[in-house]
Protein backbone atom coordinates (compact mmCIF):
# COMPACT_ATOMS: atom_id res chain seq x y z
CA UNK A 1 0.00 0.00 0.00
CA UNK A 2 2.75 2.34 0.86
CA UNK A 3 4.49 1.70 -2.40
CA UNK A 4 1.32 2.32 -4.31
CA UNK A 5 0.74 5.52 -2.46
CA UNK A 6 4.19 6.72 -3.18
CA UNK A 7 3.84 5.75 -6.76
CA UNK A 8 0.50 7.53 -7.05
CA UNK A 9 1.90 10.63 -5.43
CA UNK A 10 4.81 10.61 -7.82
CA UNK A 11 2.48 10.14 -10.73
CA UNK A 12 0.38 13.03 -9.54
CA UNK A 13 3.47 15.14 -9.17
CA UNK A 14 4.58 14.25 -12.71
CA UNK A 15 1.12 14.97 -13.99
CA UNK A 16 1.19 18.36 -12.31
CA UNK A 17 4.55 19.16 -13.84
CA UNK A 18 3.31 18.13 -17.28
CA UNK A 19 0.30 20.41 -17.03
CA UNK A 20 2.44 23.32 -15.90
CA UNK A 21 4.87 22.81 -18.79
CA UNK A 22 2.03 22.72 -21.30
CA UNK A 23 0.58 25.90 -19.85
CA UNK A 24 3.95 27.66 -19.89
CA UNK A 25 4.59 26.54 -23.48
CA UNK A 26 1.18 27.75 -24.58
CA UNK A 27 1.73 31.08 -22.85
CA UNK A 28 5.14 31.43 -24.46
CA UNK A 29 3.68 30.64 -27.84
CA UNK A 30 0.98 33.22 -27.25
CA UNK A 31 3.51 35.81 -26.15
CA UNK A 32 5.69 34.99 -29.15
CA UNK A 33 2.78 35.38 -31.51
CA UNK A 34 1.72 38.68 -30.00
CA UNK A 35 5.26 40.09 -30.24
CA UNK A 36 5.60 39.44 -33.99
CA UNK A 37 5.21 42.64 -36.01
CA UNK A 38 3.12 42.69 -39.14
CA UNK A 39 5.20 42.72 -42.35
CA UNK A 40 5.34 46.25 -43.84
CA UNK A 41 3.34 46.80 -46.98
CA UNK A 42 5.46 47.43 -50.09
CA UNK A 43 5.84 51.10 -50.86
CA UNK A 44 4.21 52.34 -54.01
CA UNK A 45 6.66 53.68 -56.56
CA UNK A 46 5.98 57.29 -57.57
CA UNK A 47 4.36 57.61 -60.93
CA UNK A 48 6.80 58.56 -63.67
CA UNK A 49 6.50 62.16 -64.76
CA UNK A 50 5.31 62.55 -68.29
CA UNK A 51 7.62 64.57 -70.50
CA UNK A 52 6.07 67.66 -71.97
CA UNK A 53 5.80 67.42 -75.74
CA UNK A 54 8.22 69.62 -77.67
CA UNK A 55 6.74 72.92 -78.67
CA UNK A 56 5.77 73.21 -82.30
CA UNK A 57 7.86 75.74 -84.28
CA UNK A 58 5.97 78.99 -84.58
CA UNK A 59 5.06 80.55 -87.90
CA UNK A 60 7.36 83.32 -89.07
CA UNK A 61 7.35 85.81 -91.91
CA UNK A 62 10.17 85.03 -94.31
CA UNK A 63 12.18 87.81 -95.96
CA UNK A 64 11.55 87.72 -99.72
CA UNK A 65 14.45 87.08 -102.12
CA UNK A 66 15.97 90.27 -103.49
CA UNK A 67 15.36 92.28 -100.31
CA UNK A 68 17.81 95.16 -99.77
CA UNK A 69 18.71 95.84 -96.14
CA UNK A 70 20.97 98.12 -94.17
CA UNK A 71 23.67 96.81 -91.85
CA UNK A 72 21.94 96.22 -88.52
CA UNK A 73 18.71 94.99 -90.13
CA UNK A 74 17.51 91.40 -89.80
CA UNK A 75 16.46 88.97 -92.52
CA UNK A 76 14.47 85.83 -91.64
CA UNK A 77 15.22 82.90 -93.95
CA UNK A 78 14.60 79.15 -94.07
CA UNK A 79 17.37 76.94 -92.71
CA UNK A 80 18.01 73.41 -93.99
CA UNK A 81 21.48 72.11 -93.38
CA UNK A 82 22.98 68.80 -92.20
CA UNK A 83 19.60 67.51 -91.01
CA UNK A 84 18.67 70.66 -89.05
CA UNK A 85 15.66 72.55 -90.39
CA UNK A 86 13.83 75.66 -89.27
CA UNK A 87 14.08 79.43 -89.71
CA UNK A 88 16.85 81.76 -88.65
CA UNK A 89 17.25 85.49 -88.39
CA UNK A 90 20.47 86.95 -89.82
CA UNK A 91 21.68 90.38 -88.76
CA UNK A 92 24.85 91.72 -90.37
CA UNK A 93 26.38 93.94 -87.69
CA UNK A 94 29.53 95.19 -89.41
CA UNK A 95 32.61 94.65 -91.55
CA UNK A 96 36.17 95.01 -90.26
CA UNK A 97 39.67 94.95 -91.73
CA UNK A 98 41.86 91.87 -91.43
CA UNK A 99 45.65 91.67 -91.16
CA UNK A 100 46.93 90.84 -94.64
CA UNK A 101 50.02 88.95 -93.43
CA UNK A 102 47.90 86.72 -91.18
CA UNK A 103 45.49 86.15 -94.04
CA UNK A 104 48.25 85.14 -96.48
CA UNK A 105 49.79 82.82 -93.86
CA UNK A 106 46.44 81.13 -93.22
CA UNK A 107 45.79 80.48 -96.91
CA UNK A 108 49.36 79.40 -97.67
CA UNK A 109 49.75 78.31 -101.28
CA UNK A 110 46.09 79.12 -101.88
CA UNK A 111 46.70 82.76 -101.02
CA UNK A 112 46.62 85.58 -103.53
CA UNK A 113 48.62 88.76 -103.19
CA UNK A 114 45.87 90.70 -104.97
CA UNK A 115 43.17 89.81 -102.41
CA UNK A 116 42.51 92.20 -99.54
CA UNK A 117 40.86 90.40 -96.61
CA UNK A 118 37.84 91.59 -94.61
CA UNK A 119 35.77 90.12 -91.79
CA UNK A 120 31.97 90.09 -92.04
CA UNK A 121 30.41 90.09 -88.56
CA UNK A 122 26.84 88.92 -87.98
CA UNK A 123 24.39 87.47 -85.49
CA UNK A 124 22.26 84.35 -86.02
CA UNK A 125 18.95 84.04 -84.17
CA UNK A 126 16.59 81.11 -83.80
CA UNK A 127 13.47 82.56 -85.41
CA UNK A 128 10.83 79.86 -84.90
CA UNK A 129 11.92 77.66 -81.99
CA UNK A 130 13.16 74.70 -84.06
CA UNK A 131 15.96 72.66 -82.48
CA UNK A 132 19.02 74.01 -84.29
CA UNK A 133 21.52 73.20 -81.54
CA UNK A 134 25.04 72.65 -82.89
CA UNK A 135 24.13 73.86 -86.38
CA UNK A 136 26.47 75.85 -88.59
CA UNK A 137 25.92 79.48 -89.57
CA UNK A 138 24.96 80.48 -93.11
CA UNK A 139 27.69 81.30 -95.62
CA UNK A 140 27.49 85.03 -96.21
CA UNK A 141 29.36 86.56 -99.13
CA UNK A 142 31.04 89.96 -99.05
CA UNK A 143 29.70 92.76 -101.28
CA UNK A 144 30.80 96.29 -102.07
CA UNK A 145 29.16 99.42 -100.63
CA UNK A 146 26.60 99.42 -103.45
CA UNK A 147 25.92 95.68 -103.15
CA UNK A 148 28.13 94.70 -106.08
CA UNK A 149 30.73 91.99 -106.61
CA UNK A 150 34.02 92.46 -104.73
CA UNK A 151 36.06 90.56 -107.30
CA UNK A 152 37.10 87.83 -104.85
CA UNK A 153 35.47 85.17 -102.70
CA UNK A 154 37.04 83.30 -99.80
CA UNK A 155 35.71 79.84 -98.93
CA UNK A 156 36.13 77.96 -95.66
CA UNK A 157 38.99 79.96 -94.18
CA UNK A 158 39.40 81.14 -90.60
CA UNK A 159 42.06 83.26 -88.98
CA UNK A 160 42.50 84.56 -85.45
CA UNK A 161 39.95 87.27 -84.84
CA UNK A 162 37.73 86.18 -87.71
CA UNK A 163 36.71 82.57 -87.12
CA UNK A 164 33.35 81.04 -87.93
CA UNK A 165 31.38 80.15 -84.82
CA UNK A 166 28.80 77.43 -84.33
CA UNK A 167 25.40 77.36 -82.67
CA UNK A 168 25.49 76.21 -79.03
CA UNK A 169 23.69 72.98 -78.12
CA UNK A 170 20.92 74.97 -76.42
CA UNK A 171 20.15 76.88 -79.64
CA UNK A 172 16.63 75.43 -79.62
CA UNK A 173 14.35 78.24 -78.45
CA UNK A 174 12.91 81.15 -80.37
CA UNK A 175 14.98 84.23 -79.66
CA UNK A 176 18.20 82.37 -78.82
CA UNK A 177 21.17 83.84 -80.69
CA UNK A 178 24.92 83.68 -81.15
CA UNK A 179 27.55 85.82 -82.85
CA UNK A 180 29.77 84.61 -85.63
CA UNK A 181 32.05 85.88 -88.42
CA UNK A 182 33.02 85.08 -91.98
CA UNK A 183 36.31 85.80 -93.68
CA UNK A 184 35.90 87.41 -97.11
CA UNK A 185 38.11 89.23 -99.61
CA UNK A 186 38.15 91.89 -102.32
CA UNK A 187 40.13 92.20 -105.51
CA UNK A 188 42.27 95.16 -106.59
CA UNK A 189 40.45 98.48 -106.29
CA UNK A 190 37.51 97.01 -104.34
CA UNK A 191 36.58 96.51 -100.72
CA UNK A 192 34.03 94.56 -98.69
CA UNK A 193 31.45 96.87 -97.11
CA UNK A 194 28.42 94.59 -96.72
CA UNK A 195 27.22 91.05 -97.28
CA UNK A 196 24.72 88.92 -99.16
CA UNK A 197 22.81 85.73 -98.41
CA UNK A 198 22.62 83.41 -101.43
CA UNK A 199 21.47 80.01 -100.11
CA UNK A 200 18.23 77.96 -100.07
CA UNK A 201 16.24 79.66 -102.82
CA UNK A 202 18.12 82.97 -102.69
CA UNK A 203 20.86 81.99 -105.14
CA UNK A 204 19.51 84.01 -108.06
CA UNK A 205 18.10 86.87 -106.02
CA UNK A 206 20.01 87.28 -102.72
CA UNK A 207 19.24 89.32 -99.65
CA UNK A 208 21.84 92.10 -99.50
CA UNK A 209 23.08 94.24 -96.59
CA UNK A 210 24.92 97.50 -97.33
CA UNK A 211 25.98 100.50 -95.20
Amino acid sequence: MTVLALTSAAALALAGCSDDDDSDSSAADADSGSSQEAAPEPEEEPAAEEESPAAEPKEVEVTPPGTKLKIGDTAVVPYDRAGATGHIGITVTGVSDVDKAAFDAALGENGDADITPFCVEFTVENADGSDLGGSYPPDLKGVTADGGDTGATVFGADIEGCAEGQAPDEFAEAGASYETKRLQGAGPGASVAGASYEEDGYEDDPVVWTP
